[in-house]
This record gives C-alpha cells, structure tokens and sequence, in this order.
C-alpha cells in the first residue's frame, strides 16, 4: 500500500497511476490528493496533456532508457515540493 501524505508521495506514484499500474485503494489516494492539492493538480494536468500529445505524434512507444529518466527526473523535482 502506498502513502500519499505529501506531494513528494503524489509525484512518486504518478506515472503508475498514468499507466495503470496501481491498485484501486491507490487510484483513491491519488484522486483525493488531487482534489485537495491544486499544484498537484495542474502537475497531473500538465503531464496527463503531455503524454496524450506525445502518444498521437509518435508511432513507437518511449524507450526504456528514456522512460526511467523521465520517471526520475519528475522525482527529483516534484521531490521539492
């Protein structure tokens, strides 16, 4: 079970709620912070309209390499929050 006490917890945890890849209970902590964070908000709006642009403009999926750096760069960042 994860913890979504801070925005650092919600950053965490964005891109597997953006694929999928987080339980029901976990979808519910998510959207909770959601509601009560506007930062946090606009980050998820922001990243959500990235990756639907993305996805019409490329053909092939993003490589491994890539995808663990951008997961680790939003960490980094979303970190000081």
């Amino acid at each position: 079970m994860i913890e979504m006490k801070t925005c650092k917890d919600f950053c965490d945890h964005l891109s597997d709620y953006l694929e999928g890849d987080i339980g029901e209970k976990e979808c519910e902590l998510i959207k909770e912070h959601l509601d009560k964070c506007p930062p946090c908000e606009l980050i998820f709006r922001s990243l959500r309209k990235t990756v639907d642009i993305c996805g019409k403009g490329v053909s092939a999926g993003i490589p491994e390499e890539v995808r663990i750096r951008l997961k680790n760069f939003l960490r980094e960042h979303c970190g000081k929050t």
